[in-house]
C-alpha cells in the first residue's frame, strides 16, 4: 500500500499538469484573438490546476486586469446613472473577482477611489434597506424584515443594530408561536420552539425559562413497579427483566423521559406488605403524585420457558471412495478402478430454545388514563447438526449397507454431486451451540428494548 501511494500522487500531479497545459494552450488562442475575457477564464483554470505554471499566471495577470477594469466600469456606470442597489452589487462582483485571483497569487489593481465611491453608495443603499426593515418590523411583517436585514448583514454585518434586529425578525414569530402552544397545553411542541430559539440565540427574552417550564410539564416521569409473574417458578427472572427495562428506558435519547428511583416507591407506607399486583398498582397510582411520578409502569411475566437439549450422537453408514490400481487378468495391463469401502461415521445434533411472554402497561397518575398497553413475545433458539469421521470426510460417499463384512441386495451407493454435497456439509457445520445463558441474555435484551421503544413512542404533549 505504501508503494502504491507515491504512484497515485504522481498520477494526480501528471493529470493536473496536463490539464494546466491544455487550458493554457486554449487560453493563448483566445488571447491572440483579443478575447481576453475567455482567455482569462482559461488562464484561471490553468493556474488553478498547476499553481507553478508561471506562463498561466502572467497571462492571467494581464487579462484578469482587463476583466476587472470592465467590472469596475460597470460599477461606475451604475454609480452615475443606475440605482444604489445595482451599484453596490456591481462593485461587490468586481471585488469578488479581485479576491478570487488574489487567492491564486495574482495581484490586480483595484482603485482606492472606486472603493470610496462604493462605501458612499453602500451606506446609502443599506440605509434604505434598514428603514424598510424597521417599517416591516413595526407592522409585524417578520418575513419581509428578516429578508431585508439578512441582505444588510450579508453586505455589512456591522451596519447599525442590524444583527439584533434580525434576531427579532427571525425569532419573535417562533417565540409567539411557542407561547400560543403553552396556552393550549402543548408543552412538548412548545419546547421544540424554544429549543430552536435558544440553540441559535442562547436566550431570547425569557425563552430559556419557558423552555425549562415546558420540559417540566412535558416530561414523562416513570415509576417502575416490581414485575409480577403468572407462576412462582418465573419469579427468579423478574428482577433481571426489570433491571434491563430500567437500563433501556434510561438510555432513551430524549429529555422527556425520567425514571423515578425505587426508593421513592418502596417508601410508600406498608408497600412491603402489598403482594397483590393489582392492589400495588392502585396504591402506586394513588401515592404517585407525592414522589413526582407522572406514570406507573407495571408488567407481568406470563411465560418463561427454557428447553436445554442434550447432545444426541447417532451412528451413520456410508462408503469411502478410493481409486485403486489393479491388473487386468486378461490383458495383464494396469488399470484404475473406483473402490467403495463400507465405513461408519457419526452425526451429532442438539437444540436449545427459550421463550418469554410479557404483558405491560403505562398508567397515568395525574389522569384516569392508561397511556399504553402492550405485550412482548419472543423466542431465541439455536440448533447444531454436524458430523465427524475418523478419516478424510471428503472421500465419503452417501449410501446404505446392512453388513460390514458381506454384500447384500440392500447395499446402495449414492455417488452423486447433490447427495455428496449434503453429506460433506455436515462435517463443515458449526459444532458449538449457543448456551442457554447467552440465549436468555439476548431474549431479555430484546424484551427490554421492546418495552423501551413502546415508551419512547408514547409522546404526550403534557
Amino acid at each position: 500500500m505504501k508503494q502504491l501511494l507515491p504512484i497515485f500522487l504522481l498520477g494526480l500531479i501528471l493529470m493536473s499538469s496536463c490539464a494546466s497545459k491544455r487550458n493554457y494552450n486554449k487560453a493563448q488562442k483566445f488571447d491572440n484573438a483579443g478575447l481576453y475575457t475567455d482567455a482569462a477564464n482559461l488562464y484561471f483554470k490553468s493556474l488553478k490546476a498547476n499553481k507553478n505554471n508561471i506562463d498561466a499566471k502572467l497571462g492571467l495577470q494581464r487579462t484578469g486586469q482587463l476583466v476587472l477594469e470592465d467590472k469596475v466600469e460597470v460599477f461606475q456606470n451604475q454609480y452615475n446613472n443606475g440605482t444604489a442597489k445595482d451599484a453596490v452589487y456591481a462593485y461587490r462582483a468586481a471585488e469578488s473577482y479581485y479576491n478570487q485571483l488574489s487567492a491564486l497569487g495574482v495581484k490586480l489593481i483595484l482603485s482606492e477611489d472606486q472603493k470610496e465611491y462604493y462605501l458612499e453608495v453602500k451606506d446609502k443603499y443599506l440605509d434604505i434597506l434598514y428603514q424598510q426593515a424597521m417599517k416591516a418590523l413595526s407592522l409585524e411583517e417578520f418575513n419581509a424584515a428578516e429578508t431585508q436585514l439578512s441582505e444588510i448583514i450579508s453586505i455589512d454585518a456591522n451596519f447599525k443594530d442590524s444583527q439584533s434586529q434580525w434576531v427579532i425578525a427571525k425569532y419573535e414569530p417562533i417565540y409567539r408561536h411557542g407561547n400560543q402552544l403553552i396556552q393550549t397545553a402543548l408543552f412538548r411542541s412548545a419546547y421544540a420552539d424554544f429549543q430552536t430559539i435558544n440553540k441559535a440565540t442562547k436566550g431570547y427574552k425569557n425563552s430559556l425559562d419557558l423552555q425549562a417550564q415546558c420540559l417540566d410539564k412535558a416530561t414523562v416521569s416513570i415509576a417502575v413497579l416490581p414485575i409480577s409473574y403468572k407462576y412462582r417458578s418465573y419469579r427468579s427472572y423478574t428482577s433481571s427483566i426489570k433491571d434491563m427495562v430500567v437500563n433501556e428506558v434510561s438510555q432513551i435519547k430524549s429529555p422527556f423521559y425520567k425514571l423515578i428511583s425505587d426508593a421513592s416507591i418502596t417508601s410508600i407506607p406498608n408497600w412491603a406488605n402489598t403482594k397483590d399486583p393489582a392492589l400495588a398498582l392502585k396504591i402506586a397510582k394513588r401515592e404517585g403524585c407525592f414522589f413526582e411520578a407522572k406514570t406507573i409502569l407495571s408488567a407481568r411475566l406470563d411465560k418463561f420457558s427454557k428447553q436445554q437439549g442434550q447432545l444426541v450422537k447417532k451412528e451413520k453408514r456410508a462408503y469411502l471412495k478410493q481409486t485403486v490400481e489393479v491388473t487386468n487378468p486378461d490383458t495383464q495391463q494396469k488399470e484404475t478402478k473406483v473402490k467403495y469401502t463400507k465405513v461408519r461415521y457419526y452425526e451429532y445434533e442438539q437444540k436449545h430454545s427459550i421463550s418469554l411472554s410479557l404483558s405491560y402497561g403505562l398508567d397515568r397518575v395525574d389522569k384516569d388514563e392508561k397511556a399504553l398497553a402492550d405485550n412482548f413475545y419472543g423466542e431465541k433458539k439455536d440448533h447444531i447438526h454436524y458430523a465427524q469421521f475418523d478419516g478424510n470426510y471428503k472421500q465419503l460417499v452417501a449410501g446404505t449397507w446392512k453388513y460390514m463384512d458381506k454384500e447384500t441386495s440392500d447395499d446402495q451407493v449414492y455417488d452423486s454431486n447433490d447427495s455428496n454435497s449434503r453429506l460433506h456439509q455436515l462435517f463443515k457445520n458449526n459444532k458449538e451451540i449457543k448456551s442457554i445463558a447467552s440465549l436468555e441474555s439476548s431474549l431479555l435484551s430484546a424484551c427490554a428494548e421492546h418495552v423501551s421503544k413502546s415508551i419512547s413512542n408514547y409522546q404526550p404533549e403534557n
